[in-house]
């Protein structure tokens, strides 16, 4: 400093510096002389240094002016000017004397006015400087004016120099204040309280001081703002404020007076400066201006962020920068904003607001709330520059958060503030108001400013901008938080997704299928379920529970191990429960049981964790009702069997006490046991959602030690994050939303538009949407660190939606990572938020594709094994390598898994995709943010490793809720993308040429469908409990089931395949214990499928085949799965599996598990049996029922039939196989019928065999004459054939299934098995039909040994013979039977044989014991039996009524001698109903006829016949012969002339096919209106049957009656009676059995001579029949007369010596009147004696009369005009073929054929015949019962007229017709009627032509028969057969005929004589053979008749007679005389 005095003073030359000159030298002087110890004060030295100075300067020479600088230069850093302490007054101090050395620098040049600057800086930059506020303010003003005044230069030194004059100042009054908080510090710890007098307030009271500088320059801002031209000066102003604020401590908002500066001042005057956007009077700041405004808010706020009372000013600030200007003029306060959310200091300064926080309040969050509506609004607008500064605010906030959650920007202090605020980080949440509540918060001055802009906005129209007018409402209405993400965008994309319309749930599927859901389907709440039985159950189950099983749970350690100890509880419960002998069992499954232990103990710790059982706590909420509790259960997709009571009480049990607490568990340790773990992984109870092994694990590898700090910044995150998070995705999610194209231009303009422009505008949107999605990826994993995961569902829409297109193989580097965010964190996301699996589920679906684009092109092997390599070895560099390496070898990588490891180990593929993607150089400018070729292949690789990963850890990690909603989620998105239509347009009109292209649309070649296989496996395997596979299955099962029904088979073909796998993996993996059915779940959907034909052929194959695989692998497995199994069977197609199939038949029966056995037996059966049915049917069978004029169809079958050989090879096989297994079943069931403890044998819902039991119907269907109706004939009583009784009988001696049962059903398993067998007996095909009825009647026969006789009575009764009799019927219903008899003629005669030996088996030998009682089952199979023979013998077909009389001889035959006398009684009444119905179409033919008519057209009815085309010539054939063989004598048959079948000499006429049947048409047609519908039919075969029939059984009864006769021997030649070995059967036969036996023959004999006494109906039939005799029944007649007389004679022999009668008694008893009702055996004998007499006295008349001749004029027809007709009126006639009807046309009647088919022909005829009848069985029914009313009816009308009849001879008005008076009184007289008589008076005279039977009218009461249920109505129809006045007219017959009829009669009236003089001779042969002893006693019977026969005109006869006499009368003369 001397040398530059000395310089100046050298310089200063002249007068004018004198001064200077002088100044300077003394200056020096001073300065040397400073050596000493006095020194001056350095302000002195200053002094005198600097007046030379300023001297200088102000000369303006160079020379100076530059030592002047120099000089100032070197009094700043010189030491001796600032060495010891300043004096008081300040303008001593050196910047005073600076500024007063330099105060002519504004007339300086500009140079040095820069450099005087520059000296300022250096002082400002200088430690140690005095400095105040007035001295501050100075310095300012001085470099202000050099600023104002000055060019460029000066005005940057300036604003520097004045810049760093305040940060000195502030920095010196920060040390300062710092400086005192130490003092205060010691003396705190020093404990002197004498210098308390600091405290925290006087310390930070140095600032006052910078209050002055600040208001200063904010009057100078006004006033600049006030003067023109001042804009330059404000900027300075502006800066040095920014400058100050900067520079302050943050400790400066403790000084009230500071703070109370900023809201009254400052911050005021800023918003002044601001003034209002667009305010025309006010200069508006430049930007630059306000930027720098903008940037003192900021700085504001780090200074009183916190502080409560400046947030309306704040607020007040920032509500102008940000939400008053409009959106286009927000982009400079936009990154402003972005400058405060970038800094998490700045968040914390906001968001730690002093004083008490009020939690909804929200006033911490309402900067932040209001920063956010502005740049929610901003996004909507239209400039892309304000949308991406907006996106990037959102950007910065998020980057800040998550700088936040790191502890960043946070102290300790902050941090203490924040973790007491918030205490857990739910409490951190923001609940306030979602959007900047309205003004009201600002301050009033600021609100009145707004509302004038408001006025002045509404009432100039031009305002300002467009928006301000919504201040209030408008951020409102534009960002409600309301909506989770954009409108336009997200809501609708996530609602078209989420619609479940299309997507069956489990439950649906369940409905839809009729899966159990559970018990409750099979049990109706209380009638079965024992409610007081099962609650007692649950309750016993509840303390097993407790006392047993929990306390060894608690102490086991793995929860695989208590998981499978609760599988062996469950088992034994159930093990227990069944070995129970209640009545009524709880009926409850393992599976059941096993899932209610769980909820009940996961209820239980629920309950525990919410405090419900302790004391205190009274008020905890239930977490779960009980109705919910039951239904979890029940609808858990499993079989589940346990009643909602059992369950109901189980729940209630552990609400009322803790079962875990009272086994000893503890809540509070911190070792938790495994039970508790394993619960905690069922409910999902842990937050993370991962499984609790997995977490131990994690623990193990060890976790980062949170701060503080970190805790506070993840609380404060997460407030912000819950507030801000709607706008958030709306911000980020509307530039996504957008269409690329931004501008609707048309393509010129935008050809002509400026390249470069668009360009640019391109970069920006690229860049926009860069930004955007780099936020939701921040935003994702935000979402993860806060557990904010339920809501990050919008963020990953957004991602998806965007990233997730279909590109091919381009891949933009911000798709890529997207997929990377989405996949990575997608588990962690997703295990929170069910809603966010389908977006990851799409990215996965993107990457597969992409993968798909990128390799599957020829030639990209290539690119794949270089993208795999690059990425092995990803460079050179070792360290990598060794990474790489080290995680090869890692064991535990998988812990390294980036979702998981938050303490940054994560493995190297983490980083690599931004990595790849920053090598790629995607976003260099040329390549536009595009990965192309091995960069896109290297990406591929590494994110489908990723989406591996993903799928490998949700299967080994999550809890099993996280892991159901995962994979119903994962279905979910599969099922849409299986089943909806894939179009990349959806919204397009479709185009008419793309249409062709949509049918062969095919799914995506990526399905997720493997996944979800893969997923399941994953699951089975990862040694998850048993209750976790379950519910997988029940998500997965019913997926598969849906798309193995797809359309596209390979999609079907995998779905099977899944199945498949899955169970494959659970047989193997997880062995089921007894009474679970969990392995019946596995395979249901299998049975689903083909049970509900829900899939092709193919696919049914395919499943075959999986399930053959199953039994092959594990047979012993399989356990409860062989009932869908065998479900699945039943339906399966065994053409080609026919070997496989009976492999797995063959190994079930051989497990010899008999739990297993019992559970599927029903199944086995039914699909053994339903293969049984099914076998065979193939085409070649089918080809067989077609029509004969369908030739075509034929051949054309043939060729369908694809390897004929193998058809008939392989079936064939599968039958009769099945059947010899079969047969292995029933013999199982018999060990088991008698095996202690034999398991319950599961009776599904599907069988209900309880009903009643199905008996034979006794009614035969459409008989034409009612049943039980007989004329002429004594009327017999069939009610001893009615079964019901019978029935009952059974049902009393306990003879039911139930009462035989044992508790395990196996009777009623054995019941289904021969029931299905029995009904395959008819279903199954014709060649398999002999196979199956051996295999039956082979069981039947075996259940006499085991289960017993009663048990195969039951099963003969219910189910072999109702099965027979329906086989009957069915039969008669086809056209043509053919062979189809064949096989039934098997099984009824196997099952006549059956009964037999049953009864045998029962009565046979235990005959010697008298008393024991006879079984009524047996009683009952002998009744149903006969019914069925009687039916057989209805027939019309020969083979079916000959079985049917076979078989009844044979049951005679065999049984006869066992029968107890009730059984007899229904054998001979059943005889006696079979003789009867046989012969009555005969009967109703001859109905139509009067006695000794010659008419063959019917006298009471007209009869036509028709011929109807339906027969064969060969049948034909047979049928004449049986005519022949019925019609005419032994003698007649025999023509001499002719040899062969048929004699033609008469008859000459070619067979042809057409069968004949005569048709009775009431006479007077005139009076109905359809005629049809009173005709009766009576076809021929079936009159030629059955009289055929009926003479069968005649022999039968004939031969029994004969056989063993004691007194005498019968002559059987004149019989014809073939002897067939019936010995012995009389001895068990009582006299009321023999009184109907004769009953029958009496039956045989009278319906005989009707027919033989109707000489013009026998010419008919001889017509019809082809005979070349009048067809006659002679023999028929006398056979039965002769039968009855021999026996009646052996049966009086009997009696009179039984008896010991006496000749006299015998007269009495003749004499006297019959009985009424036999009671005795006497009661018997005087009835046969009568019969006797009568029918001996008869024969020797008729006899007689034959050779008297009488004239012609006698011939007086009997009265049988009367008799009503007894036959079916309206019987329907059944069509046999569509054929025409066609008149009789036989050759020789070709004249008359008009008048034959007069009636034939008529229309409703036609119609009737020619519509085959399509009536239903009920129809029929229906018809019988309206038939017998009208029979009835008719009866009765026929009662009435007997009666005057035998009262008064007067006649009715009705009967007014003379002829008909004549009859009846002829009638009277003729004949001596007996009412009520057992035998009836037949005296008459014989003609040549006449017989003399008449048919007596005795009164025919309808037997109360086997429907006497039915309760008669007459009918007010009148009957057309009845007598009326119309009297048919005489029909006109060709004179040929008549001649032919003339003859025939009279060959007819010879051959009448001949048979009846053999007859009378052979009786006559009979009694002379008699010993004389045995004549005598029956003189008395035999006199009469005897005596008549003496005027015989044959010498042979006479003579006998003769002798007769002599030999009764030798032995009684004297008797007699005396």
């Amino acid at each position: 400093m001397e040398d530059l005095l000395l310089n100046i003073v050298k310089e200063a030359t002249g007068t004018k510096l004198a001064n200077l000159k002088q100044g300077a030298q003394e200056a020096h002087d001073l300065l040397c002389n400073q050596n000493n110890l006095l020194r001056s004060p350095s302000h002195e030295l200053r002094t005198s240094c600097f007046v030379p100075l300023k001297l200088a300067l102000e000369s303006k020479k160079s020379k100076l002016v530059s030592l002047a600088l120099t000089g100032f230069n070197k009094i700043v850093r010189d030491e001796r000017f600032q060495s010891g302490t300043e004096p008081e007054d300040d303008s001593l101090w050196l910047p005073a004397q600076l500024l007063l050395a330099t105060s002519s620098m504004l007339s300086q040049c500009e140079d040095t006015q820069v450099q005087l600057l520059r000296v300022v800086l250096n002082l400002a930059c200088s430690a140690s400087w005095a400095l105040n506020g007035r001295l501050v303010m100075l310095l300012i003003s001085r470099c202000g004016e050099a600023y104002e005044n000055g060019t460029q230069p000066v005005r940057a030194a300036a604003q520097a120099a004045a810049s760093q004059t305040l940060t000195a100042f502030c920095t010196f009054l920060d040390e300062e204040c710092q400086e005192i908080l130490q003092q205060q510090q010691k003396h705190k710890n020093s404990g002197s309280s004498a210098e308390m007098v600091y405290t925290k307030t006087s310390a930070v009271a140095c600032f006052n001081e910078a209050i002055p500088v600040m208001q200063y320059l904010c009057s100078r801002l006004e006033e600049a703002k006030t003067q023109p031209k001042s804009n330059d000066l404000t900027v300075f102003l502006l800066e040095c404020l920014l400058t100050l604020v900067n520079t302050l401590p943050h400790t400066v908002h403790s000084n009230i007076h500071f703070t109370t500066f900023l809201w009254q001042r400052f911050c005021p005057a800023l918003l002044s400066l601001l003034g209002a956007p667009g305010d025309p009077s006010g200069q508006c700041l430049t930007t630059t201006q306000s930027k720098i405004v903008y940037s003192i808010g900021i700085q504001v706020v780090r200074l009183v962020g916190r502080e409560r009372a400046l947030r309306p000013v704040l607020e007040a600030l920032f509500h102008r920068m940000l939400l008053l200007p409009s959106p286009i003029k927000r982009l400079e306060p936009l990154r402003a904003a972005r400058e405060l959310l970038r800094s998490p200091g700045r968040l914390a300064d906001l968001l730690l607001l002093s004083g008490a926080i009020h939690r909804h309040a929200g006033d911490d969050m309402a900067i932040i709330r209001l920063i956010m509506d502005s740049i929610e609004e901003s996004s909507q607008c239209n400039d892309t520059n304000v949308l991406l500064a907006s996106v990037e605010c959102v950007g910065a906030l998020l980057g800040s958060l998550e700088a936040l959650c790191r502890g960043e920007g946070l102290n300790q202090e902050g941090a203490e503030i924040a973790n007491s605020r918030y205490i857990t980080l739910e409490q951190a949440d923001y609940t306030g108001p979602l959007t900047y509540q309205s003004l009201a918060r600002l301050p009033k001055p600021y609100r009145d400013v707004v509302a004038n802009l408001k006025c002045q906005s509404d009432s100039d129209s031009s305002g300002i901008e467009g928006n301000i007018p919504d201040i209030e409402g408008g951020s409102e209405s534009d960002c409600s938080g309301a909506t989770e993400g954009p409108e336009e965008y997200g809501s609708q994309s996530e609602d078209s997704i989420m619609d479940d319309d299309s997507f069956l749930t489990n439950q649906q599927l369940q409905k839809l299928h009729k899966l159990p859901k559970s018990l409750n389907l099979g049990r109706s709440g209380l009638e079965e379920c024992n409610t007081d039985m099962e609650r007692h159950n649950a309750r016993h189950f509840v303390k097993t529970l407790q006392n047993i099983l929990l306390p060894n749970l608690l102490s086991l350690r793995s929860s695989i191990q208590v998981d499978e100890v609760l599988q062996e509880f469950a088992s034994k419960c159930c093990q227990h429960n069944s070995a129970q002998s209640y009545e009524i069992s709880t009926i409850m499954n393992a599976d059941g049981v096993y899932l209610a232990t769980y909820s009940a103990l996961l209820l239980d710790l629920k309950l525990i964790q919410s405090g419900h059982y302790d004391v205190n706590n009274k008020d905890s909420s239930v977490p779960i009702t009980e109705a919910q509790f039951v239904e979890e259960i029940h609808g858990s997709g499993v079989l589940v069997y346990v009643s909602a009571t059992w369950l109901c009480e189980l729940y209630q049990n552990v609400l009322a006490k803790s079962l875990l607490l009272s086994a000893g568990y503890d809540s509070k340790s911190l070792q938790q046991p495994a039970i508790v773990n394993l619960l905690t992984d069922v409910g999902g109870l842990c937050p993370s959602q991962l499984l609790s092994d997995w977490q131990k694990l994690q623990k193990v590898h060890g976790t980062p030690d949170s701060s503080p700090e970190v805790d506070a910044g993840i609380k404060l995150s997460r407030r912000v994050l819950t507030c801000c998070w709607a706008s958030v995705v709306s911000v980020l999610g509307t530039p996504l939303g957008e269409k690329t194209n931004f501008t609707g231009t048309s393509a010129l303009s935008r050809l002509v538009a400026r390249r470069a422009r668009q360009k640019h505008r391109q970069r920006v949107r690229d860049d926009i949407i860069t930004a955007c999605l780099e936020g939701l990826h921040k935003a994702a994993s935000l979402s993860n660190i806060l557990k904010l995961q339920s809501r990050s569902c919008s963020i990953l829409s957004l991602l998806s939606a965007s990233s997730c297109k279909n590109q091919g193989a381009k891949l933009p580097a911000s798709h890529a990572l997207s997929l990377d965010v989405l996949l990575s964190k997608g588990l962690a996301l997703g295990s929170h938020s069910a809603a966010c699996w389908l977006h990851v589920f799409s990215a996965c679906v993107a990457v597969a594709n992409l993968e798909h684009a990128l390799f599957s092109k020829t030639g990209s092997t290539q690119l794949l094994m270089v993208a795999q390599n690059t990425q092995n070895n990803t460079v050179t560099s070792s360290t990598y390598t060794n990474r790489r390496l080290d995680c090869s070898v890692d064991v535990y990588s998988f812990l390294h898994n980036a979702s998981y490891s938050s303490n940054g180990n994560s493995s190297p593929n983490d980083a690599s995709i931004a990595e790849i993607v920053e090598r790629s150089g995607a976003h260099n400018a040329q390549s536009q943010g595009i990965l192309r070729g091995v960069h896109a292949a290297k990406v591929c690789c590494v994110l489908s490793q990723k989406a591996d990963e993903l799928f490998h850890s949700a299967a080994l990690r999550l809890s099993l809720p996280g892991l159901g909603s995962f994979l119903t989620e994962l279905c979910k998105a599969s099922h849409t993308q299986l089943f909806t239509r894939y179009e990349d347009t959806p919204r397009q009109q479709k185009k008419w040429w793309k249409k062709e292209l949509e049918a062969q649309q095919k799914p995506p070649a990526t399905l997720l469908l493997h996944r979800i296989g893969e997923v399941t496996l994953k699951c089975i395997r990862s040694g998850r409990p048993l209750i976790h596979t379950m519910k997988v299955w029940s998500i997965v099962g019913p997926h598969f089931m849906q798309a193995a029904c797809h359309k596209d088979r390979t999609i079907s073909k995998k779905a099977v395949q899944c199945i498949h796998d899955a169970v494959t993996a659970l047989l193997n993996e997880q062995a089921e214990l007894p009474h679970f059915h969990f392995n019946e779940a596995l395979i249901k959907p299998f049975e689903n499928l083909l049970c509900l034909e829900l899939c092709d052929l193919d696919v049914q194959d395919q499943i075959v085949s999986c399930l053959c695989e199953f039994v092959e692998a594990n047979r012993t497995e399989i356990c409860s799965g062989w009932r869908p199994l065998f479900g699945t069977m039943r339906v399966a197609n065994a053409k080609n599996n026919a070997g496989a199939i009976l492999d797995v038949f063959r190994i079930f029966l051989s497990t010899d598990n008999t739990l297993v056995f019992a559970n599927a037996a029903l199944d086995y059966i039914l699909c053994l049996l339903s293969h049984i049915k099914n076998a065979n049917f193939d085409e070649s069978e089918t080809a067989v029922v077609v029509k004969p004029q369908d030739k075509k169809n034929i051949t054309f079958l043939d060729k369908e039939g694809d390897f004929p050989s193998k058809l008939i090879i392989g079936p064939v096989d599968l039958c009769i196989e099945s059947l010899k297994l079969l047969q292995n079943c029933a013999a199982i069931l018999s060990m088991m019928f008698n095996m202690p403890k034999c398991p319950n044998f599961n009776m599904t819902h599907r069988m209900s065999i309880d009903t009643d039991p199905q008996l034979v119907d006794p009614v035969i269907q459409n008989i034409e004459i009612v049943n039980f109706h007989q004329d002429a004939v004594d009327p017999i009583s069939y009610s001893v054939l009615s079964t019901r009784f019978d029935l009952e009988q059974c049902e009393s001696t306990g003879i039911t299934l139930a009462k035989m049962d044992r508790q395990s059903n196996v009777l009623k398993i054995w019941y289904i098995l021969l029931e299905g067998l029995s009904s395959a007996s008819i279903m199954a095909a014709q060649k398999n039909q002999p196979y199956v009825v051996e295999t039956l009647f082979k069981l039947l026969r075996d259940l006499i040994d085991n289960p017993g006789v009663n048990f195969g009575l039951y099963c003969i009764n219910h189910l072999l013979l109702p099965m027979v009799q329906n086989w009957m019927r069915q039969n008669s219903k086809i056209q043509k039977p053919g062979e189809i008899w064949q096989n039934f003629k098997h099984c009824c005669g196997l099952a006549s044989e059956l009964v037999v030996d049953y009864l045998h088996h029962l009565q046979g030998f235990e005959r010697k014991v008298d008393h024991l009682p006879e079984n009524p089952a047996a009683t009952l199979a002998l009744k149903q039996l006969l019914l069925i023979l009687v039916e057989c013998i209805t027939q019309p077909s020969e083979n079916i009524a000959r079985l049917g009389t076979s078989c009844i001889r044979h049951v005679i035959l065999s049984a006869g001698k066992v029968l107890t006398p009730p059984q007899w009684e229904i054998l001979v009444v059943a005889l006696h109903r079979a003789c009867t119905i046989s012969l009555n179409p005969l009967h109703q033919l001859t109905l139509a006829f009067k006695e000794n008519s010659d008419s063959f057209y019917g006298d009471l009815a007209t009869v036509k016949v028709a011929a109807r085309k339906d027969s064969t010539v060969s049948e034909n054939e047979r049928l004449y012969e049986l005519a022949q063989q019925v019609f005419l004598m032994q003698c007649q048959r025999n023509c001499q002339k002719c040899t062969g079948k048929l004699c033609e000499c008469d008859v000459n006429i070619v067979i042809d096919d057409r069968s004949y049947v005569f048709l009775l048409y009431p006479l007077d047609m005139s009076s109905i209106l359809n005629p049809d519908l009173y005709t009766v039919r009576v076809p021929f075969r079936n009159m030629v049957v059955g009289i055929l029939a009926h003479q069968m059984l005649i022999q039968t009864i004939s031969s029994a009656l004969l056989q063993n006769l004691n007194h005498i021997t019968p002559i059987l030649n004149i019989l014809q009676i073939s002897s067939c070995s019936l010995r012995g059967i009389l001895t068990h036969v009582n006299a009321k059995h023999v009184d109907i036996l004769l009953k029958c023959l009496e039956v045989s004999n009278v319906r005989a001579k009707q027919f033989d006494v109707r000489p013009g109906l026998k010419f008919l039939t001889q017509k019809v029949g082809n005979l070349n005799k009048a067809a006659n029944l002679y023999t028929q007649a006398n056979t039965s007369e002769v039968v009855q007389i021999i026996v009646l004679i052996e049966l009086c022999l009997d009696g009179i010596e039984k008896y010991r009668i006496k000749p006299k008694d015998l007269k009495d008893l003749l004499a006297k009147d019959v009985k009424a009702k036999c009671t005795t055996d006497l009661d018997y004998v005087e009835q046969f004696l009568k019969k006797l007499q009568n029918k001996w006295e008869y024969l020797c008349e008729s006899y007689i009369n034959l050779t008297i001749n009488i004239p012609e004029s006698v011939n007086q027809d009997s009265d049988d005009e009367l008799k009503s007709s007894n036959d079916n009126l309206n019987e329907i006639p059944v069509s046999e073929s569509s054929g025409k009807p066609q008149p009789f046309s036989l050759s020789d009647f070709k004249q008359e054929e008009d008048t034959l088919s007069s009636s034939t022909d008529s229309d409703g005829y036609l119609e009737k015949e020619v519509l085959p009848n399509i009536k239903t069985d009920d129809d029929t029914i229906y018809e019988t019962t309206k038939n017998e009313n009208k029979l009835k009816q008719s009866q009765s009308l026929d009662d009435s007229v007997l009666k005057k009849n035998k009262n008064e001879p007067s006649s009715t008005d009705d009967e007014t017709n003379e002829m008909a008076a004549k009859y009846t009184k002829q009638a009277y007289d003729k004949y001596k009627i007996e009412l009520n008589a057992i035998k009836y008076d037949t005296n008459t005279l014989l003609q040549m032509r006449k017989s003399t039977i008449s048919s007596d009218n005795i009164v025919a009461s309808c037997g109360d028969g086997l429907d006497g249920k039915k309760t008669v109505t007459p009918s007010p129809r009148i009957n057309p057969f009845m007598v009326s006045n119309v009297v048919p007219p005489p029909q006109p017959i060709p004179p040929e005929i008549q001649q032919q009829r003339a003859i025939s009669i009279f060959k007819d009236s010879e051959a009448y004589k001949t048979t009846r003089i053999e007859t009378m001779e052979a009786c006559l042969e009979l009694l002379s053979s008699l010993s004389s002893e045995k004549l005598s006693p029956l003189a008395t019977v035999l006199k009469q008749g005897a005596v008549l026969l003496i005027a015989a005109q044959d010498e042979k006869i006479k003579t006998a007679a003769e002798n007769l006499l002599n030999r009764m009368n030798i032995s009684y003369i004297d008797h007699d005389n005396f």
